[in-house]
């Protein structure tokens, strides 16, 4: 049993059910880790019969993203001005297109449990779940691998004073369903997703646990849904952050929250380890139906990630090449060449109109970048001085 305090997070719309955080919690429990409370990080409903349940388990604490007085207090508290939590805490799309970005969102979480004075935050989605997804290929059957989920994230998380964050990658379906059609390569270099033309072209079956040993290296990919982090490490824990866009009268998100995260650990002398432990992610919410692109649900899910990637490429292709000085490899015109023609392509393949946006959002992007490069160097200034003040008060008392 850890002494450390250890937390949940999840960022969810509404608190409708209870998987997957009883699932978290009774894993925990199977493994004889005490989990000291749950943020649950959320912008609409909460059902208080959930959380009624939840709390036979743990310390329950939900989080209304864009109206949580405790944060408020907390920050004003160590000495931040109003313009300065307004920078930590703002939500500029919430009021009118109920939507706030995934990068503040998980600022909420995150410091939430600093405030609480967390030693781990484990972060998961709401559609991941506690176990790896196998398959036997004797019975042609697909089943759960048991694992040790909190176990295996701290053993890892404490090997090191430097290494600030633990992830890795999910089994199950890939996140964007099985699809081809005449131009797909051009899109997908378009939008800067060219390394996964394999999985989107040709992959028709889910991802499953190789049962081989597992191979634990740094990375800079970690994944939100799949995260620990070690909260002792206030000096080199970064803000997370991602940009959006507001295009003929809507709002879309840039992704990429969580990619954004680690290189920031990195400059600030931190490590990331990929641990090999790919829980099940049920991303189309019906496995083990093989997910269909021309579903609804699911051509919705393919078109708002590829805006979500073309907003989040341009601040990203700043963050390797001027902040990190790494060399991207990212021609404006030849993407942009390709989203024209992938765009098209995609439009007349699916009959849909919504997909001839790309080009647009895609210069659009680019043309926002420097008041996103702003807003993020502000973010980050504020940050640390949020952790100096804190870290001082901490030290007086």
């Amino acid at each position: 049993m850890n002494s450390k305090k250890v937390a949940f997070g999840i960022i969810i719309r509404d608190l409708t059910q209870l998987s997957p955080c009883i699932d978290f919690l009774e894993n925990a429990e199977k493994h004889n880790h005490k989990i000291t409370h749950l943020l649950i990080g959320y912008i609409g409903t909460i059902d208080s019969e959930i959380v009624t349940e939840l709390e036979k388990r743990c310390l329950v604490i939900t989080i209304k993203i864009g109206d949580f007085s405790f944060l408020q207090n907390s920050l004003k508290n160590i000495g931040l001005s109003k313009l300065e939590i307004n920078t930590l805490l703002k939500t500029p799309h919430l009021e009118k297109y109920n939507l706030t970005g995934y990068g503040t969102a998980r600022n909420y979480v995150l410091l939430t449990a600093i405030f609480l004075e967390i030693d781990f935050l484990l972060f998961f989605d709401s559609d991941i779940f506690p176990f790896l997804l196998t398959f036997d290929e004797k019975n042609q059957k697909y089943g759960k691998e048991e694992i040790d989920f909190v176990g295996n994230h701290l053993k890892h998380l404490q090997t090191d004073d430097d290494i600030i964050v633990t992830s890795s990658d999910y089994t199950g379906y890939y996140i964007i369903p099985q699809m081809s059609f005449p131009g797909l390569d051009d899109l997908l270099f378009g939008i800067q997703k060219e390394d996964r033309f394999f999985e989107i072209s040709s992959l028709d079956k889910p991802i499953v646990a190789n049962n081989k040993l597992p191979i634990i290296y740094d990375t800079d990919k970690i994944l939100g849904g799949n995260l620990a982090i070690n909260l002792n490490r206030l000096d080199k824990l970064p803000p997370f952050y991602s940009s959006n866009l507001t295009l003929n009268s809507h709002c879309f998100l840039g992704r990429g929250e969580d990619t954004l995260f680690s290189p920031i650990i990195h400059l600030y002398g931190g490590r990331c380890l990929d641990i090999d432990m790919k829980v099940f992610h049920n991303c189309f919410g019906d496995f083990p139906n093989k997910p269909d692109i021309n579903e609804k649900k699911n051509l919705d899910r393919f078109y708002y990630a590829a805006m979500g990637w073309i907003i989040r490429n341009p601040f990203f292709n700043w963050l390797r090449s001027d902040f990190f000085s790494i060399d991207n490899k990212t021609d404006y015109n030849q993407r942009y060449e390709a989203i024209v023609k992938g765009s098209k392509a995609a439009s007349e393949f699916f009959k849909d109109e919504r997909f001839s946006m790309l080009p647009t959002a895609f210069e659009k992007s680019y043309e926002k970048l420097p008041e996103d490069i702003k807003d993020f160097k502000l973010l980050l200034s504020t940050w640390m001085k949020m952790k100096e003040k804190l870290i001082a008060k901490r030290q007086e008392e």
